[in-house]
């Protein structure tokens, strides 16, 4: 309901009726893929998806690098979330 149209017709509490509406939420954005590569069907080699800049991806990798994580950690935490994820679902159903 918009009621800023009502402003100049003097009715009595507005400012209150306008606090009591429900506020409109805002959208929330959906999940945006944000790989950067992709793998040639030709070739079977990983390539930069079209699109994305040069800089774009060595910023990313250096923000990888400054982690301090090696490739084989984060597939082991992949690994142990998943298992937890199952867990959780497996105790949720018990």
């Amino acid at each position: 309901m918009n009621v800023d149209g009502l402003s100049g017709t003097g009715i009595p509490y507005l400012n209150m009726i306008k606090k009591a509406l429900p506020k409109e939420e805002p959208k929330k954005k959906k999940f945006k893929n944000c790989r950067l590569t992709d793998i040639d069907p030709k070739t079977k080699k990983p390539r930069l998806k079209k699109g994305v800049s040069m800089d774009r991806a060595i910023e990313v990798l250096y923000m990888f690098e400054n982690t301090g994580v090696l490739p084989n950690q984060i597939e082991d935490m992949k690994q142990t979330i998943e298992n937890q994820r199952h867990r959780i679902l497996k105790l949720e159903d018990w």
